[in-house]
């Protein structure tokens, strides 16, 4: 195989991606660590591992909802201004984001504003017998009226239109719900609901919070009104960084390419979902062009919309199966498929564990299990008795620090080494093309420096020919001459181009 900067793809040189350093970790905070014997993790768990999370590489923390709700995942908010009391108290909060800030970390707050609980104070009222200034706060409409709405739309009746109605206890109407019924979603249409989510904001942006991580964000409007979720997300943006003009916006948006190019104008980062298929697949198949080509297409898609943006990218989350039950619990590719994601374009967010290699599938509680601190750990939370990430199938984090091939050393070793290589962080991409189709090799470059990456997406040894000079900047091949690279099963490496 002969590898060489001749044959590159020279599409993807120019980026539209806003460049960011910012390497995030998503934190469940109820399985993360747990410091008052509860069994429930709690923001002091968060305090108490910043130092571990710096020594990682992270350099932001994304929290999933931490407000009182009556659900473990806390996605329907009761009171949007305070702690729920599992986590904590609003001093601990205080807290947090000033220990955050003195490590130069950035505090990343989950705002679900697309629905509320059903025991908000606001749905509570909106729902009384007599009419009342928040009735509007929420969608209400006679079920016969639904019923013409929805057949006006379908030339056969939709029943999973209709089942986002939910009949209420105190009302004829029914309230419009696209979760559940115990998520009755806000309507937007409303000035006044607009201006209390700002206040919201607002309140924690003056707080010290850094951004949001904005949940459902395609729904503000039904799918049918994209354009007027686009134009609230732009009104939305623009009055935060008012507030704060650095503050970080990442949506949640779960759709296609052209769907997410449409909202940049109002939301400056999206998750990348496509990532989450198009990395699995390449080291599933041993086909680097099954990475390749949607990303290729992706790319093409998100520049045509002529916006900056930045690309928030991910292998999993708290809404998907863990990356390493995805590729079948081996470490070895779980390491190349970090490896892949931390040499690509955009700013990467890790999910707690993935870095100790956790594991876990639906439904939703089994990819939130509690991280395995140690083995006899009094941090360890114990809300959820965990099926998938559990030892020996799981270390526990302080068994692979003192190893050099545990998969957490290798995320730290390749966290440093995109903090170190600007050209990993901000650079352009361009994809060489060798001979065989199981090397995914890349050349990453700014005005500093440029830098080739190579991943060996086959599960044996391929050995690799190389037509100009390097260097070997990342351990992972073995040098055989000054031409050759002998690349390991699931291997990765940087090199340096040129002498």
């Amino acid at each position: 195989m002969i590898i060489g900067l001749l044959s590159m793809d020279r599409s993807l040189n120019a980026q539209a991606a806003t460049p960011s350093a910012d390497i995030t970790y998503e934190i469940f905070v109820q399985s993360f660590c747990d410091t008052n014997k509860d069994g429930k993790g709690d923001l002091k768990g968060v305090i108490s591992k910043l130092d571990y999370l710096q020594t990682l590489g992270a350099t932001a923390i994304w929290l999933m909802p931490i407000h009182p709700s009556p659900s473990y995942h806390k996605y329907d908010v009761i009171d949007y201004y305070a702690i729920h009391p599992d986590y904590g108290t609003m001093a601990d909060m205080d807290h947090l984001i000033s220990e955050a800030h003195k490590r130069k970390m950035k505090i990343i707050l989950d705002l679900v504003i697309n629905h509320t609980s059903n025991q908000h104070p606001w749905f509570i009222a909106s729902s009384a017998p007599d009419s009342n200034e928040f009735r509007n706060y929420y969608v209400w409409k006679d079920f016969e009226t639904v019923k013409d709405e929805i057949n006006k739309k379908t030339t056969t009746f939709d029943s999973d239109n209709i089942t986002q109605w939910h009949e209420s206890k105190t009302q004829k109407d029914r309230y419009y719900g696209f979760f559940s019924g115990r998520m009755p979603d806000l309507n937007f249409d409303y000035p006044p609901v607009r201006e209390a989510i700002y206040k919201i904001g607002k309140f924690w942006l003056d707080k010290g919070v850094d951004g949001f991580r904005m949940d459902a964000a395609k729904h503000i409007y039904p799918d049918d009104r994209l354009e007027d979720t686009r134009k609230f997300w732009v009104e939305f943006t623009s009055k935060m960084r008012k507030i704060n003009p650095k503050v970080k916006i990442i949506g949640e948006v779960w759709s296609d390419p052209k769907t997410v190019s449409s909202l940049f104008t109002g939301l400056p980062s999206m998750f990348n979902f496509e990532l989450t298929k198009m990395i699995p697949d390449g080291i599933k198949s041993q086909d680097a062009m099954k990475f390749i080509t949607p990303y290729r297409e992706m790319d093409s898609i998100y520049k045509a919309s002529g916006v900056p943006y930045e690309d928030a990218t991910l292998l999993s989350n708290h809404d998907m199966n863990r990356i390493r039950t995805t590729l079948e619990g081996d470490i070895n590719a779980s390491k190349l498929a970090a490896a892949i994601l931390l040499t690509l374009p955009g700013s990467p967010y890790l999910y707690y564990g993935e870095e100790i290699g956790m594991l876990g599938m639906k439904p939703d509680n089994y990819i939130r299990e509690p991280f395995l601190w140690s083995k006899t750990s009094l941090e360890d939370t114990t809300w959820l008795k965990p099926k998938y990430s559990v030892p020996p199938a799981v270390t526990p984090l302080d068994e692979q620090l003192t190893d050099p091939k545990s998969i957490y050393t290798f995320y730290q070793t390749w966290l440093k080494y995109r903090s170190t290589h600007s050209a990993l962080s901000n650079g352009s991409i361009e994809f060489v093309f060798p001979e065989f189709p199981n090397i995914l090799a890349f050349v990453r470059g700014n005005k500093s420096e440029r830098i080739m990456v190579i991943h060996n997406l086959a599960d044996k040894a391929v050995e690799i020919k190389m037509m100009d000079p390097y260097t070997i900047l990342a351990p992972g091949p073995s040098q055989l001459d000054e031409h050759r690279l002998l690349m390991p099963r699931y291997g990765s490496t940087l090199l340096k181009i040129g002498k």
